[in-house]
C-alpha cells in the first residue's frame, strides 16, 4: 500500500475534483476512497484531518481546506474547487419556462426530483454540481439546441431533494443545433452530445470550451450584418431604375463563402433592398405589419428569407427571397405549426 505523497487533506481535494468523492465530504466517504487507493491512513488520522484542516486552530501544519456544512459533513473552499462542466436538458414542452424567455442575469431553479418525486438519471451529477460550474443549456423539441450558457449560482439540499439555481450568463441569436455539434471532429467523443439521455450531464471542459466557441462564432455576425445593412441603405439611396438595372446585370448568382466554424455567405444588399421595397412593410408569410421599426433609420424591421437556402445551392435572387417578420423567420427555420 502506498502512503499518500502530499497530505491526505490535498489527496481528498484532488478526489473531490476528480469525481472520486461526492461532497459532502464524510469520514466513511474518506476511508473508503483510501482503501481502494491503497492509501495508508488510519481511523484516527482521517477524523484529524477532516477537523484541523476545517478548524485550522490545531497545528500550523494543517492547511485549511474544508468547511463544515453539517455534523460529519464537509465541503473543500471554492479556491481549491476546480470547475466543473454541465450538460443540461430542458424541454419547454413539460415545464411553464423556457431559457429562451429568461432575460440575462435572471435566474431558474431546476431539482432532482421529477413532477412523480423520483431522482432524475445522472444522480451524481446533481450531488456533484456546486456554485460557480457552468453548463450549456440544450433545448430539446423544436429547438434541439444549445440556446444559451448559464452559471450555477446556488444550491440547496434538503433531505432528498437538491435544488439547483440556473443563472443564464449570454443570449444568443442564433442556436447552436445538435445536427452541426454531431458533425464537429472536436465533438466526436463528447458523450453529452453522442447520447443526451437524462437531465444534466457530465461535460469535459475541453468539449464545453469547443461548445462555447462554436456558438460564440455562429452569432459572430452582428459587424457582418451592420457592414451589409449599411449597403442595403447605400442601395436603397439609389433610384429603383439603377438597382434593377445592376440586378439585370448580376454575373455571380451564387453568393462567395467565407469560412468562421459555419459558412457564411456575402449576400448582395440589392437583392436585399429590393425585396424589402416590395414588401412595402408587410411581412410575405402572415401579411402583417412589421411589429416594429429599427431605432437607426425608422424603417419597417423585416428579414430577408432565401426560400431555397443559399447552403443548399440555392441563388441570392429577389425571385428566391421574401420578407418576413422575426416570428416567421423563426418559424421558418425552426418550427412547424400547431
Amino acid at each position: 500500500m502506498t502512503k499518500y505523497e502530499e497530505g491526505l487533506g490535498l489527496e481528498i481535494v484532488k478526489a473531490v475534483n476528480n469525481g472520486d468523492i461526492i461532497e459532502p465530504i464524510t469520514y466513511e466517504k474518506v476511508t473508503n476512497f483510501c482503501s481502494k487507493n491503497g492509501i495508508l491512513a488510519n481511523e484516527n488520522y482521517v477524523r484529524v484531518v477532516l477537523s484541523n484542516s476545517t478548524e485550522n486552530t490545531h497545528s500550523p501544519t494543517y492547511k485549511k481546506y474544508f468547511e463544515r456544512v453539517g455534523h460529519g459533513e464537509y465541503i473543500i473552499l471554492p479556491e481549491y474547487r476546480q470547475r466543473k462542466y454541465y450538460w443540461l436538458n430542458v424541454d419547454p414542452t413539460s415545464y411553464d419556462w423556457s431559457f429562451l424567455d429568461i432575460k440575462v442575469g435572471r435566474s431558474q431553479t431546476y431539482s432532482n426530483l421529477n413532477n412523480n418525486g423520483n431522482w432524475r438519471k445522472n444522480e451524481s451529477c446533481f450531488k456533484g454540481i456546486r456554485k460557480g460550474d457552468m453548463v450549456v443549456a440544450y433545448e430539446t423539441g423544436v429547438h434541439k439546441a444549445i440556446t444559451t450558457i448559464c452559471k450555477v449560482v446556488d444550491r440547496i439540499e434538503d433531505n432528498n431533494k437538491i435544488s439547483i439555481e440556473f443563472q443564464k450568463v449570454k443570449d444568443y441569436h442564433t442556436y447552436l443545433d445538435i445536427d452541426t455539434m454531431k458533425q464537429s471532429e472536436e465533438l466526436i467523443e463528447c458523450n453529452a452530445v453522442k447520447f443526451r439521455r437524462g437531465t444534466l450531464l457530465p461535460l469535459e471542459d475541453k468539449h464545453f470550451h469547443v461548445l462555447e466557441r462554436m456558438l460564440e462564432d455562429l452569432n459572430k455576425t452582428e459587424d457582418i450584418n451592420d457592414e451589409l445593412y449599411k449597403a442595403v441603405q447605400k442601395s436603397m439611396m439609389d433610384s429603383r431604375k439603377e438597382r434593377i438595372r445592376r440586378l439585370k446585370n448580376q454575373i455571380i448568382l451564387v453568393p462567395e463563402s467565407y469560412e468562421t466554424t459555419t459558412k457564411m455567405y456575402k449576400r448582395n444588399p440589392d437583392v436585399i433592398a429590393e425585396v424589402l421595397f416590395r414588401a412595402n412593410g408587410v411581412c410575405e408569410k402572415c401579411n402583417k405589419i412589421a411589429p416594429f421599426v429599427r431605432i437607426s433609420d425608422g424603417t419597417p424591421y423585416l428579414e430577408v428569407h432565401h426560400v431555397n437556402r443559399l447552403a443548399d445551392g440555392g441563388e441570392d435572387t429577389v425571385n428566391n427571397a421574401i420578407a418576413v417578420c422575426p416570428n416567421c423567420h423563426r418559424e421558418l427555420h425552426f418550427g412547424k405549426r400547431l
